[in-house]
């Protein structure tokens, strides 16, 4: 379950809702799906919903998962 999704989607409009995910090339049933836990977002899903929305929704918030293979891969880049 994402509530980081689940309030967004909550206090987005309609109209913005499905413009973000138009934008990010799925469906606003879909996103319902992702912010219920019965589906899960890819990390390419999620980068495109963090620019669809302009960092409202934000990959950490999807897939908390790939916060520490992140910051391992920047630390490596340091």
């Amino acid at each position: 379950m994402s509530d980081h999704l689940r309030d967004w989607l909550a206090k987005t409009p309609a109209e913005e809702r499905k413009r973000v995910a138009e934008e990010a090339g799925t469906s606003v049933g879909h996103l319902w799906q992702l912010a219920g836990g019965h589906r899960k977002a890819s990390d390419k899903l999620a980068e495109r919903l963090q620019d669809a929305s302009s960092g409202e929704i934000t990959i950490a918030g999807l897939r908390p998962d790939l916060v520490p293979l992140a910051e391992k891969i920047l630390r490596g880049a340091a």
